[in-house]
């Protein structure tokens, strides 16, 4: 990086200044955290203690408020497994849809494996294509993988780099024909959030808005 930092004492120092064109700004920042007992519509916050430090109000803005939705402990797993004798492709239940395949994956053997780095909340189908391949299939990502029941699949995703799941050669069993599907379910280790912006009537007072969404986790899992 060329630089390195001393948190404590507040100073960089550049050991490599190769590439840096002049001026270059150094920021850094006080932060207070507090619970929210109120929050109004006019922007007003009412917190359960006292901040430590006096914020300015300058334009532009070099105070800012961040919120953090705190929840319990959360993990990825599989919630759904089952296997379907056809399916049109469109229609996503989380129950058999007609007559089970005469193929089943045994899970039992070879459970499917996620970690909270790879797995998303998404329902999954494996629709074969023939008697020992299938196309994997997400509700919301589309097609991302062809597979077969003779290697492991194991379909990465490209905003972690490292597997949705991991599902076993070993648990598939025979039985299988083109048309069939199994079902899977995921659920990662992120609960869903609505994200609602409130703006009282009346005439335009700013030119710039934006936010931004940051997930922190703390677990001592992938």
């Amino acid at each position: 990086m060329g630089y390195s930092t001393d948190l404590e004492a507040g100073t960089v120092t550049f050991t490599n200044v190769t590439g840096y064109s002049q001026p270059v700004t150094i920021e850094h920042r006080i932060e207070d955290m507090a619970v929210v007992s109120e929050a109004q519509i006019s922007g007003e916050l009412t917190f359960t203690r006292a901040l430590t430090h006096n914020y300015p109000i300058t334009n532009p803005p070099t105070s800012y408020v961040s919120s953090a939705l705190i929840s319990a402990d959360l993990k990825a797993r599989v919630s759904i497994l089952f296997d379907q004798q056809t399916w049109n492709g469109t229609t996503w239940l989380d129950a058999v849809n007609g007559t089970a395949a005469t193929g089943t994956y045994n899970d039992v053997l070879a459970p499917i494996v996620v970690t909270n780095k790879g797995a998303i909340t998404e329902r999954w189908a494996l629709q074969f294509t023939s008697t020992t391949t299938f196309n994997l299939i997400g509700e919301h990502v589309g097609v991302i993988a062809i597979g077969s029941i003779n290697s492991d699949l194991a379909p990465i995703n490209p905003a972690t780099d490292v597997p949705y799941f991991t599902l076993n050669a070993i648990g598939w069993g025979i039985g299988w024909s083109a048309g069939n599907i199994l079902r899977i379910n995921t659920v990662g280790a992120m609960f869903p959030v609505w994200v609602v912006r409130t703006i009282q009537q009346g005439p335009n007072t700013g030119t710039e808005h934006s936010f931004t969404l940051l997930s922190r986790g703390d677990v001592d899992r992938p």
